[in-house]
């Protein structure tokens, strides 16, 4: 019965993306991120953590992190698939009840195990590194003084309008989870303490904005938003993070954990993760090689013409599952 199902949904879904190929517009996209580790006298520290849209689609999660939701809990988590096509439960906690452990560090190169390719209504779709073209270009910057790779990684997806676009969260580095908070504020509390600010409550701080607990908190995060309007345009919106320190606004008890400098019982000098940003927008062309240039990290990007998709993914029936824990993703949709 499930089989006769789901070939039924995958015929009617062939027939309707029939329709709408011919609106489809793929292209191919590689990224570089690298920091520059030489000093700066630009200052950051009032500089907001990015701030992730709900479509945001995380193509890098589902390759560097081991879920083990259904040991745990006895639930699915998302998939890359599920984080193309249903990415507002997948950025939702509360909803996706993902579970999933994650390394210290991500690695440089993120790639699928084996080469891939789009299928029609399907969402950004990461490439295996052997499909990148940027060796010699990494190699050269690399050559350079005080550059440290961030990440490196090539994928596939369907250019749209700048309304129906998707970001691609962008992340890199180590994971400062266990010193700071997504905010940047230290977690180095002590259990027991009485006093500590509870947790998700920062109206003390001010120039916060109401953010979720995200973890990990990555040293390169946000993300890079690709739409097609007559022409192509890259909005960046990344943060490299750096541990500092900063003079935070407090009540006298809120941070004396810290034993830092107190001045007049209203601020204290803190641990703190800043936020450097890099926020552009850019007008690009196809197949051009595109640099942003910031004082403390750059970007290398190509977005290249591709072959157009012409099949709809088939179906995996090789498991069978009841229908009641069959998803959406399952049956191709987007």
């Amino acid at each position: 019965m499930l089989r006769k199902f789901a070939m039924s949904i995958a015929a009617i879904t062939a027939l309707s993306h029939s329709f709408s190929a011919h609106a489809e517009s793929w292209f191919e996209v590689e990224v570089f991120v690298f920091e520059r580790q030489h000093p700066s006298v630009e200052k950051w520290l009032d500089a907001s953590p990015p701030k992730l849209a709900n479509n945001t689609v995380d193509i890098i999660t589902p390759v560097i992190s081991t879920d083990i939701t259904g040991v745990a809990v006895g639930l699915n988590g998302c998939s890359s698939t599920d984080w193309a096509s249903d990415t507002s439960n997948c950025n939702d906690p509360k909803v996706s009840n993902n579970i999933a452990t994650h390394p210290s560090q991500v690695p440089f190169n993120i790639g699928a195990s084996s080469p891939q390719s789009a299928y029609l209504g399907q969402g950004p779709l990461l490439l295996a590194q052997s499909q990148g073209q940027f060796s010699d270009i990494i190699r050269t910057i690399s050559r350079e003084p005080y550059v440290k790779g961030l990440v490196h990684l090539t994928w596939q997806q369907n250019m749209q309008s700048r309304r129906a676009a998707k970001p691609v969260r962008i992340f890199g580095g180590k994971d400062f989870s266990k010193t700071f908070d997504y905010h940047g504020l230290s977690v180095n509390k002590p259990a027991d303490s009485s006093n500590s600010m509870p947790a998700g409550d920062y109206s003390a701080l001010g120039g916060f904005y109401d953010a979720p607990k995200i973890s990990p908190v990555w040293e390169l995060d946000g993300s890079i938003n690709i739409y097609l309007s007559h022409y192509l345009y890259i909005e960046n919106n990344l943060a490299l993070r750096k541990p500092t320190q900063k003079m935070i606004e407090s009540t006298p008890a809120a941070f004396n954990e810290y034993a830092a400098l107190d001045i007049d019982g209203k601020k204290q000098l803190a641990p703190y993760l800043q936020s450097i940003p890099l926020i552009q927008n850019r007008r690009v062309k196809s197949g051009e090689l595109h640099y942003f240039d910031h004082p403390q990290m750059g970007i290398v990007m190509q977005i290249r013409k591709m072959a157009q998709p012409t099949n709809v993914k088939p179906i995996d029936l090789t498991v069978p599952r009841s229908v009641s824990n069959a998803t959406s993703s399952d049956f191709g949709s987007n």
